[in-house]
């Protein structure tokens, strides 16, 4: 079951509070798949020198009753990799969906 309306508040907790280049859903929830226990994947790219600092700060930050999981690259990184075969941002490129940039 793929819960729309926490996607959409966490999505709009991170533009908010640490407004990336992009947000994508993927995972479960992006293949529209879920079941209820199912956790939400986001990758999130955003500028930041510290992804391990900026990532404790999302947690603890972005409020949610379901947990959810953040993959974090910068604009450098995800256009290095999203179009390399075998790389996990490839992977969130072809079968992930949008939801912001």
């Amino acid at each position: 079951m793929v819960d729309y309306e926490e996607i959409e508040k966490i999505k709009k907790e991170l533009i908010k509070k640490f407004q990336p280049t992009r947000i994508i859903l993927f995972g479960s929830q992006a293949k529209g798949i879920a079941k209820l226990s199912s956790d939400i994947d986001l990758c999130v790219i955003i500028n930041t020198d510290n992804k391990r600092s900026l990532l404790a700060e999302i947690y603890s930050e972005i409020d949610s009753r379901k947990p959810f999981d953040v993959i974090v690259y910068t604009p450098g990184e995800w256009e290095k990799f999203k179009n390399r075969e075998g790389t996990f941002a490839h992977l969130i490129n072809e079968k992930g969906v949008t939801l912001y940039g």
